[in-house]
């Protein structure tokens, strides 16, 4: 009754199947047709709000109801009556709240289908996506029944089809999803059990009317999706007491989840006055999974990061190793190439010794063979000393050579080292030229030594290697001997001569002049040659090797030096080398700044 006149709204939320409603005797609408038999009545549920004028007095409300399309009959939730605002309030409110629930459910299932389709490997986000998908089914086709106002055309059949399929799918997917993410407390042979129970219930929910699936109700929820609640939870309770990650988390939030489940369940059975709550379970259920998920997918990319990391650093180690083994085998390679060198050297040595011994050795070896056999057949009779004594200086000539060329080929194989020392010149010119004063004299040769007279020229320094430089210096002496005739010269000189282009400046100019029998220019070059000496075929006593100058001309090259002659047949010769110089007690490089 309603004492002051005004608008007022009545909300028939749930009325199976089809209803027709009257309010003071007028015709304010409904859901459907109603018909007095199954081919005549047209079933229609949903939501609807009727507003009418209300009379000052009493208010006649009827309500004609028929049902010959499914189990539930007649009017099964309270009928909500209140000001228009207040209804209309009632239901703006729940529809947005259905709603944003439908759309979280849809975001979440687009959400993990993007991550499956990126990462195929992850069937989990492909499982939790089909899960969400199937549950915001549900949700907008019961409670509000959203999708009856989206899409008005949709008939009541499949709508109610959409409603129990999305369970049975739920169920099924969530075994699967279960399955997946516990596999070690999973239970294959009853989840396959109740996997092919929930598909046989889906075939008949598609392929039966509602007036016949919808009387399996009862039966398909307390036997396959109250099972199927505690196989579930039975696989989290395991998972907890395990200490999987994620797994306490996951069954608070199912635990909530069946609570609101165990409502429904009585509530479509008749056996709770409540209300279709198991969207709000099935949230906090899915919110949790999302966490999971998402800490799982976080926990993978933090590992990944820390692989890589990992990855990196072990990287940097190995370009550390292999530098150190590619500097190490760089290092072998080039020990093997200086002992191959060596080796190298050693046989070239050998094939250069062989060589020479086997060719320059066979003039004079002959010639003792011959004068031998002479004196061995006693075709040589009277004059048999002389023989005898060139014998001997053959074989004199046969052990120098044999010498000379050994030092000449270690010369030529780099088989010999040399000691440099940095070495005072004057000085040192000095006690050559006075170690080879007596045995000049000996021969009735004179013997002179010209030298700088000024006090600085006794502070010139050569890097030089003093064995060695002797040697040269003793060939040369030797050679102007053998070839300077009694009452001649032979004089040893030094002279500093400024030469720009050489590396100090300055150039040691070291000279052995005789008053000797001279040498031909044609043979200036040739006697620096291996046996290119310059004799007179007469005097035998001037045989010689033929490789002393060859010896000096090697020796002046591991020095940086040069050697050379000046003379013409008949007035002496000049025998000259040269060699880098500085001055005082600077090193080279200091005198060269």
């Amino acid at each position: 009754m309603n004492e002051t006149k005004q608008t007022l709204a009545i909300y028939p939320k749930s009325i199976a199947s089809a209803y027709q409603l009257w309010i003071n005797g007028q015709f304010k609408g409904g859901n459907g047709i109603v018909g007095s038999s199954p081919s005549n009545e047209e079933a229609k549920s949903y939501p609807k709000v009727i507003y009418f004028e209300a009379q000052a007095d009493w208010n006649e409300i009827i309500i004609q109801v028929s049902n010959f399309s499914q189990r539930n009959a007649g009017i099964w939730q309270p009928l909500e009556i209140g000001t228009a605002e207040d209804i209309s309030w009632i239901r703006i409110l729940r529809v947005s709240a259905q709603s944003c629930i439908v759309g979280i459910f849809l975001v979440m299932a687009f959400y993990y289908g993007l991550v499956y389709i990126n990462r195929r490997k992850e069937r989990s986000a492909l499982l939790y996506s089909l899960l969400c998908l199937s549950v915001g089914v549900r949700t907008v086709v019961l409670g509000e029944s959203t999708a009856l106002y989206l899409l008005p055309n949709l008939p009541w059949e499949w709508a109610v089809k959409f409603e129990y399929i999305s369970v049975a799918t739920t169920a099924w997917l969530l075994i699967l999803f279960i399955n997946r993410e516990y596999p070690k407390e999973s239970l294959p042979r009853v989840a396959k059990c109740i996997g092919v129970v929930l598909i046989a219930f889906i075939l008949l929910f598609i392929v039966t009317p509602a007036r016949i699936y919808t009387y399996y109700l009862t039966p398909f929820t307390w036997g396959v999706l109250f099972p199927s609640l505690i196989y579930t939870l039975t696989i989290y309770i395991r998972s907890a007491f395990k200490r999987r990650k994620g797994s306490l988390i996951s069954m608070v939030g199912f635990l909530f989840f069946m609570t609101f489940a165990l409502n429904d369940m009585l509530f479509y059975t008749a056996h709770l006055p409540t209300d279709d709550m198991l969207s709000i379970g099935l949230l906090i259920f899915l919110l949790t999974q999302a966490y999971n998920l998402t800490s799982r997918f976080s926990r993978a990319l933090q590992e990944k990061e820390e692989l890589s990391l990992t990855l990196q650093l072990t990287n940097q180690h190995l370009e550390r190793i292999v530098e150190e083994r590619t500097l190490s085998l760089r290092q072998s390679n080039a020990e093997l190439l200086q002992a191959n060198q060596k080796m190298a050297d050693f046989e070239l040595f050998r094939v250069r010794l062989l060589s020479n011994i086997s060719h320059e050795l066979s003039t004079p070896i002959t010639s003792i063979k011959g004068f031998a056999k002479a004196l061995r057949d006693g075709i040589i009779t009277a004059e048999a000393p002389k023989y005898i004594n060139r014998i001997y200086t053959r074989s004199l000539l046969l052990e120098r050579m044999i010498i000379d060329l050994i030092e000449l080929t270690k010369l030529e194989t780099n088989q010999i080292k040399f000691h440099m020392e940095d070495i005072r010149l004057l000085p040192f010119l000095e006690e050559l030229f006075h170690k080879y004063e007596w045995e000049v004299e000996r021969q009735n040769i004179q013997y002179d030594l010209q030298v700088p007279d000024e006090p600085e020229d006794d502070l010139w320094i050569a890097r030089i290697d003093p064995i060695r430089i002797e040697q040269v210096l003793s060939n040369l002496i030797s050679n102007a001997l053998r070839f300077t005739p009694p009452s001649g010269t032979i004089r040893l000189q030094l002279r500093i001569l400024q030469t720009p282009q050489t590396e100090t400046g300055y150039t040691a100019w070291f000279c052995v002049k005789d008053t000797g029998t001279g040498i031909p220019p044609e043979w200036h070059e040739r006697i620096f040659e291996r046996f290119g000496q310059a004799q007179q075929k007469s005097e035998s006593d001037h045989n010689g090797s033929g490789l002393g100058l060859a010896i000096c001309k090697e020796i002046m090259y591991y020095h940086n030096g040069e050697i050379g002659v000046k003379s013409e047949l008949g007035s002496g010769s000049e025998f000259y080398f040269q060699l880098p110089a500085w001055k005082g007690s600077l090193t080279k490089d200091e005198f060269h700044k």
